[in-house]
């Protein structure tokens, strides 16, 4: 009498469980959630499935058609999650769809998947078998480079994606030894019970190969002989891939070309060599315009203009002419020529006279010079600038600055002239709003001395910013730190060269210079020490809006060399982004803490505050 009740019940189960899942064909899919996923973020596996969620703020705001619910969909996706799963590592993965959450009156569907991930698979050793065909080859020297660069590696968890990358991380450190025609091959030795394996590499390296002739196509504007100078390479040498890749960023960094293609010729049947090499470019236009107007709490109405002609006078030379107005920069007045490939392929050198007018609130300048930077790039994240300066500038001076006492007019002008030194380290990605990565900005500014100049002093500082995503979330880091000194007996610092802190970039439970040493009239006075910490938390919301916290500290005092820390200003708030082609549109609000009393401050403002 049990069994068959049993089995009726079963089955009364199965057919209220299909019955759920057909009864909601149709209704919209409101949510989807992730319980019990633990390595593998709810936002990777959801990208990765054929049903998708639209929030209601989603379709209120764009209008974006939502997802219909279809038992068929998520039968699959049920699979391909599974199978997600284990290409990731956990073989035992189980992958189950929770009771449906049903609104009937508004034909919605909340959708919660369970997830039980089990044990991963962890690398037990890596290896490249050696045979014959290596014979002529330093094995051990080139393990120890390809090591240093493979994913897979003793302790780490398997992944198919990663498994195929470091196979071709071998393959190319072959191709960089002569050997264009190399296959890698990988075999596993699995142990489900100890969820461990081993991953042995088979090389065959086929033949060395050295380079052929190099085709150009697509130029029109840039003459052949040109280009020809930036191969760093040449027919006959021995095949290296590396030298193609170099080849085709010297021609990207002259910024004269849209696309540039540098594709060996190979034929995998006959396995030729020497090898052809086609380079192929398509030419940016010659002239081109950037025109914007914008609006923020500090810069209030702005707008620009920027013009760029390649090819001034023939070569990569390139002329730039910069116009822009806001409430900071009433006017800005800048033209540059630039010389591409002075002194070597990777340094640049420009000349760039210019009229500025500054209205900060701190003080008002009219600058007219000249700088003349040259740069070196080392690599693609790493480049250094030597800039010689030449500036006449003018201050309006304040009524009751006792800096300047005894003025006979409004106006103060003097002649600054120097060398500014600085360097960039930039493996942060990507560009607008970093997710992880390094930045580390780093000054030195000598001005007067042997260059003559109405006034002497040295200036250094540095700025470290470092992004780390923590799941779906952006921990944001920032430091910066400055010093000025100057042995004149006066002591005077240039009010545009002191430092400043408080605002949209700063410490924002303050306005833009708010933050630091003050005339009497109560106007930011700038000082010749600064230090700054900001800690953000940056969250995607939904669609283009992400939201972010932040804590943050600093202050500025008037004296070299001096950093109490009892005198840290400290800030805390929190905004909202809306990413946009040009980068993300800022909201934030911000107010002090652990300090007096003070309003909430709020800023508007196009990118990340750092």
């Amino acid at each position: 009498m049990l069994k068959p009740f049993l089995n009726s019940l079963f089955f009364l189960l199965i057919f209220c469980s299909g019955y759920q899942l057909a009864a909601q064909e149709n209704y919209e899919v409101r949510r989807v959630d992730f319980h019990g996923n633990k390595t593998l973020d709810s936002d990777f596996l959801l990208e990765r499935m054929a049903i998708k969620e639209v929030s209601y703020l989603e379709k209120l705001i764009t209008n974006e058609q939502p997802f219909l619910f279809n038992r068929r969909l998520v039968e699959l996706d049920m699979e391909r999650l599974k199978r997600i799963y284990q290409s990731e590592g956990f073989l035992n993965a189980e992958v189950k769809l929770d009771p449906l959450e049903i609104h009937e009156k508004k034909q919605i569907v909340k959708i919660s998947i369970q997830v039980e991930e089990g044990e991963p698979v962890l690398i037990d050793s890596v290896g490249i078998l050696e045979n014959e065909a290596l014979s002529g080859v330093n094995l051990d020297s080139l393990k120890k480079k390809v090591f240093r660069e493979m994913e897979l590696l003793s302790g780490k968890r398997f992944r198919d994606e990663w498994i195929k990358q470091d196979a071709q991380v071998i393959e190319n450190a072959f191709r960089n030894l002569g050997h264009a025609y190399v296959k890698v091959n990988y075999d596993l030795e699995l142990r489900p019970d100890e969820f461990k394996t081993s991953i042995f590499y088979t090389v065959e390296p086929g033949p060395v190969s050295h380079f052929g002739e190099t085709r150009i196509e697509g130029n029109k504007h840039v003459e052949e002989a040109f280009i020809r100078k930036q191969l760093v390479y040449k027919e006959g040498d021995l095949y290296n891939k590396s030298l193609l890749t170099e080849t085709r960023q010297n021609l990207y960094f002259l910024q004269l070309f849209r696309v540039v293609s540098v594709q060996p010729q190979t034929d995998a049947a006959t396995q030729k060599s020497p090898i052809p090499v086609k380079l192929f470019i398509e030419e940016a236009p010659r002239l081109t315009t950037r025109f914007g107007v914008g609006y923020g709490t500090e810069d209030k109405f702005r707008t620009f203009l920027d013009l760029n002609y390649l090819g001034f006078l023939g070569s990569a030379r390139r002329i730039r002419l910069y116009l822009k107005h806001s409430a900071l920069e009433p006017y800005h007045i800048s033209l540059k020529w630039i010389q591409p490939q002075f002194l070597g392929k990777k340094s640049t050198i420009s000349i760039n006279p210019f009229l500025i007018r500054n209205s900060e609130p701190g003080y008002e300048t009219r600058t007219y010079g000249l700088n003349v930077p040259v740069t070196y790039r080392f690599n693609s994240r790493l480049n250094s600038t030597v800039t010689y300066y030449l500036e006449e500038v003018e201050q309006r001076v304040e009524e009751g600055d006792v800096e300047l006492p005894d003025r006979e007019d409004d106006k103060f002008a003097y002649n600054k002239s120097g060398m500014l030194f600085s360097t960039v380290f930039d493996n942060s990605t990507p560009k607008f709003s970093p997710e992880e990565g390094v930045k580390v900005s780093l000054g030195f500014k000598l001005n007067g001395y042997v260059f003559g100049s109405d006034f002497n002093y040295t200036s250094l500082w540095g700025d470290v910013r470092h992004y780390q995503e923590v799941g779906d979330w952006v921990l944001a880091l920032r430091l910066m730190a400055g010093n000025i000194s100057s042995p004149d007996s006066s002591g005077f610092i240039p009010v545009e060269d002191r430092f400043y802190a408080g605002g949209s970039n700063s410490v924002r439970g303050w306005n833009r210079s708010e933050l630091g040493p003050k005339r009497e009239s109560g106007t930011p006075l700038g000082g010749k020490s600064i230090v700054e910490g900001n800690v953000e938390l940056r969250y995607p919301l939904f669609w283009r809006f992400s939201g972010a916290v932040f804590l943050e500290a600093g202050n500025v005092w008037r004296e070299s060399f001096t950093y109490r820390l009892n005198d840290l200003g400290y800030a805390a708030g929190g905004g909202l982004r809306i990413e946009t082609p040009i980068g993300p549109i800022r909201l934030d609000l911000g107010v002090p803490v652990w300090n007096e009393k003070r309003s909430l401050q709020f800023f508007i403002s196009v990118g990340q505050a750092f």
